[in-house]
């Protein structure tokens, strides 16, 4: 999406950061999901919510108003520690909401969802050029419910704790928790999450690698489903 779109566009620093709250709502695949697996393709289409895939991994989401997304990208040593980056990014997040709500518990549980409870209350995804890192997190903060359960399906694969849990069963959101600002959170992030970062990767880090920036570059751009796509989609599905 465009917001990642911004960060691999940066990719010369060593680290970029973006935090955006969307205007209008729009599905987000995961690398490797299917559309017509993922997705109630013809609600989409019929309102016209557009469907895009992120470079990274995870699962299908909608974001809307009430959702905060954040986007990183930094240069790291090493290339297979993708679970021990997923962990220290995940709670640079984490990070964030004890800023705002000392007194909740928040963990990683599955692959790489952020929860409070049994509930989860952030998505994440990571993408990887060599030493390049993209991540972003989908977090709800006034989540519509009802949408969200109009235009996904459930996922084809989920972390063992969901237990079959339907949307609203499986979810909560940061105004259920206490604060549902999503343009106070976005001060929030703004302002403390690249310092995070900078705390949980000290040693991590490394310079830009001039010779893998070219290759980042390429990837911008790539996130739009095309119309045949789509419609390939609504075939199947009705097949």
């Amino acid at each position: 999406m465009w917001i990642d779109d911004q960060v691999l566009k940066a990719c010369a620093l060593p680290l970029a950061a973006e935090v955006w709250i969307p205007g209008t709502p729009m599905v987000v695949l995961g690398r490797g999901n299917k559309v017509e697996k993922e997705v109630n393709v013809h609600a989409c289409v019929k309102d016209g919510i557009p469907i895009l895939k992120r470079l990274g991994g995870g699962g299908t989401v909608l974001l809307h108003s009430g959702c905060l997304i954040v986007s990183l990208g930094l240069w790291v040593k090493e290339f297979y520690a993708n679970d021990r980056y997923f962990r220290l990014l995940n709670q640079s997040v984490i990070d964030c909401f004890n800023e705002e709500l000392p007194h909740q518990i928040f963990d990683q549980r599955g692959h790489s969802d952020i929860v409070q409870g049994q509930r989860k209350v952030a998505g994440t995804s990571l993408f990887r050029s060599r030493n390049y890192l993209l991540y972003q997190a989908s977090i709800l903060v006034d989540m519509q419910i009802d949408w969200i359960e109009k235009y996904l399906a459930h996922p084809s694969l989920e972390p063992d704790y969901r237990k079959g849990r339907r949307h609203r069963d499986f979810l909560t959101d940061l105004g259920t928790l206490g604060q549902p600002d999503a343009p106070r959170w976005h001060q929030v992030f703004k302002a403390r999450l690249p310092g995070f970062v900078e705390k949980n990767f000290a040693g991590e880090k490394i310079a830009p690698q001039d010779a893998q920036i070219p290759h980042v570059l390429s990837r911008v751009g790539e996130e739009w489903l095309k119309p045949e796509e789509i419609q390939a989609a609504l075939d199947r599905s009705d097949s």
